[in-house]
């Protein structure tokens, strides 16, 4: 009788430590996927940050009419930062680098066809965003992305966004794309603004005035890698 009480209790002691270790495991698991979905939302929202901040900066430049030095001074007023809050504990922190078209030792950029009309002068601009996400005020996650912006002056809708690397990306590929359309290559676009004119019968008459510049962003690496 007690042999077969002993058996009972060790097979209930058994059959509990499997169900604990069951338990143990699931909860690993759950707690897991729980760990690798919130860090998941926090680089979404970390990317998602990044984006946001070159809108601002389109903002900012439609709200001046393309005018560069008025632009360039909003961002320094604004410490070069772009805040979002995205619930009571999380928000996002978005520093921003500006480059523009500098000359310099290493003109890595052609950019071919830009319209330098009186009435609308063409400039391109780099921008660099870096977005931290902060968790009561904890940082959580970054992002950094590269965009080429064209701005146009004195006429709207003043700016356009050419192309945007992530950085958490393949490094080394070569800039998303000039202004006017990459020069010299196959798969050159048609970005080119154009500029008309009324002529006596009353239909637009082109005025384009067109020019080519070579430029260096103040990257680190030559013949065109952003950044």
């Amino acid at each position: 009788m007690r042999a077969q009480r002993g058996i009972a209790l060790i097979t209930v002691l058994l059959a509990t430590t499997l169900m604990l270790g069951l338990l143990a495991f699931l909860v690993h698991v759950g707690t897991a996927g729980l760990r690798r979905a919130t860090e998941e939302q926090w680089n979404l929202q970390a990317q998602a940050g990044a984006d946001a901040a070159v809108g601002w900066l389109r903002a900012l430049i439609a709200t001046r009419q393309g005018s560069i030095p008025a632009t360039l001074g909003d961002v320094a007023a604004a410490n070069s930062s772009y805040s979002l809050v995205v619930d009571e504990r999380t928000r996002v922190v978005a520093k921003i680098q500006l480059h523009l078209d500098a000359s310099g030792a290493a003109n890595d950029h052609l950019d071919v066809s830009l319209q330098q009309n009186p009435y609308v002068g063409e400039t391109p601009l780099q921008v660099g965003v870096t977005a931290t996400v902060f968790v009561d005020g904890a940082p959580v996650a970054v992002r950094s992305t590269t965009a080429l912006v064209r701005i146009f002056q004195q006429i709207a809708p003043y700016s356009e966004v050419v192309g945007v690397i992530d950085n958490s990306g393949p490094v080394g590929i070569d800039s998303p794309g000039d202004p006017a359309g990459q020069a010299a290559s196959a798969v050159a676009t048609e970005l080119r603004i154009h500029v008309f004119t009324t002529g006596p019968s009353g239909r637009p008459v082109p005025d384009d005035t067109f020019g080519n510049q070579q430029w260096w962003d103040g990257n680190a690496l030559p013949s065109g890698a952003l950044p």
